[in-house]
């Protein structure tokens, strides 16, 4: 039996026509779930629209409100309230959220120069995460007509032209520059950390779902083929044993890759869908900041990560690839160990738990802290997992901090090679029949004891 014919075998048992249908369905729902929390975000943080209850008719509050309706394209929404039942009034009305403005607004301010009432009526959705997103938006309204207020009095009450108006309101210029391992870039940090930070989660998760997908298979595949009987018959056909245990974690790896690529799809589309808006909000606030005398120096942001090295060369693509390379070989050589112990479906979840715990430790670290930046202990303890290489391999490469890179790298080529060992030792010798883990047995075991001492 050639080696080829082996891994055809294996494949055809890991991806069934059941698996990539879950495969495929799983990167569906990823999308329509990433276009569907995008969308209610989206209108979350619109504020395009006003809707508005104006109840005095003085020129001051007209004139305000065409400054408003001006600013930045807003439109306004024009309702008429029936009582000061805001409950009932929103519902009839079909709206979220509605600002009013008391008859005397202008008159408080203009007349008897005092600070004027306005209402903001919102309606709570159960507390979800538009309605708290809604709740943001509605301050940038507030604010925005506050700010077309303040104007107004300074313009009226106080005889200011637009100039010194444009001077109490701006009067510095705030020009912002972002520095990373040396370099400089005229560009915001704010702008920058709201695309990296989308990046940065992609990759951890599809490493993560990666590592998972691998182990688990290969470990279900051998005590699947333990319990069936199969395996013996298969070891004691005329081929190598090294080819078969070649040929399950090629099998294994094409599985997990093919997994990886639909989740890795479907998650980055989903994080696209429910980050654009805030991304875009955090990018076009943070124009609107540097004043229109510095704009000239301004870069964008692709050109900004370029000069701050936060963009990946062909050859960082291929440093990482080696890596999640090794990483996925780590942990296909750990189940192999770990599946030779199984005996039955509930030994293979708790033989799953070690690799498990290794792998989501280094994936919560390095999504929420930067490793480098922990106590000497700590990041001794998380470097010592091999998996963590692989989850800061990407941030090293952008960096330009070739020699964590490398160390690590290391690390884990001789990691593997002690796992392999292992693993061959196992599947060259009978222990690969003798050794078990049988939570059962251990349980049964405890109980019998334990009734003998009460005897």
């Amino acid at each position: 039996m050639k080696f080829g014919n082996l891994l055809k075998k294996e494949l055809r048992e890991l991806l069934t026509k059941q698996a990539i249908i879950s495969m495929v369905f799983t990167m569906v729902l990823l999308i329509v779930m990433g276009q569907v929390v995008g969308g209610a975000m989206a209108e979350g943080f619109d504020t395009s629209t006003i809707t508005l209850c104006n109840q005095d008719d003085s020129d001051f509050t007209k004139d305000m409100l065409e400054k408003v309706a001006a600013s930045k394209g807003t439109e306004l929404k024009y309702v008429e309230l029936q009582s000061d039942d805001y409950a009932t009034e929103l519902e009839r009305l079909d709206i979220k959220n509605v600002v009013i403005i008391p008859q005397g607004y202008g008159e408080s301010i203009i007349d008897k120069k005092e600070p004027a009432q306005i209402k903001f009526v919102s309606k709570m959705q159960n507390g979800g995460m538009t309605s708290s997103m809604s709740t943001i938006s509605a301050s940038d309204v507030i604010s925005t007509i506050e700010s077309v207020c303040t104007d107004e009095v300074l313009l009226k009450n106080y005889g200011l032209n637009d100039d010194d108006i444009k001077l109490i309101r701006e009067p510095m210029q705030l020009v912002e520059y972002t520095t990373l391992n040396g370099k400089t870039s005229q560009i915001s940090a704010s702008a920058l950390s709201a695309v990296t930070m989308m990046q940065s989660m992609i990759a951890p998760m599809v490493i993560f779902i990666l590592l998972l997908m691998a182990s688990q298979m290969i470990m279900t595949a051998i005590s699947t083929e333990k319990i069936d009987k199969t395996l013996e018959t298969l070891l004691s056909a005329p081929v190598s044993r090294l080819n078969v245990l070649g040929a399950k974690m090629v099998a294994a790896v094409i599985s997990a890759l093919l997994n990886a690529a639909f989740m890795g799809v479907g998650f980055a589309f989903y994080m696209m869908g429910m980050m654009g808006s805030a991304v875009n909000e955090i990018s076009s606030t943070a124009s609107e900041a540097i004043p229109e005398q510095a704009m000239a120096g301004v870069t964008s942001l692709s050109q900004g990560m370029t000069e701050l090295g936060l963009t990946l060369t062909p050859v960082s693509y291929v440093l990482f690839a080696l890596q999640l390379f090794l990483t996925v070989a780590i942990g296909l050589a750990i189940s192999l160990i770990l599946g030779a112990m199984a005996t039955d479906v509930k030994s293979v979840q708790t033989l799953t738990m070690p690799i498990m715990i290794a792998v989501m430790i280094p994936f919560f670290i390095t999504m929420f802290m930067d490793v480098n930046s922990m106590s000497t202990v700590f990041k001794f303890i998380v470097y010592a997992i091999p998996f963590t290489h692989t989850y800061t391999a990407l941030t090293n490469l952008m960096n330009g901090d070739m020699l964590t890179y490398w160390i690590g790298l290391v690390y884990q080529i001789i990691f593997f090679a002690v796992c392999m060992f292992l693993a061959v030792k196992v599947f060259t010798t009978d222990r690969l029949f003798t050794m078990s883990f049988n939570l059962d047995k251990s349980t049964k075991k405890r109980g019998k004891k334990t009734a003998a001492d009460s005897q």
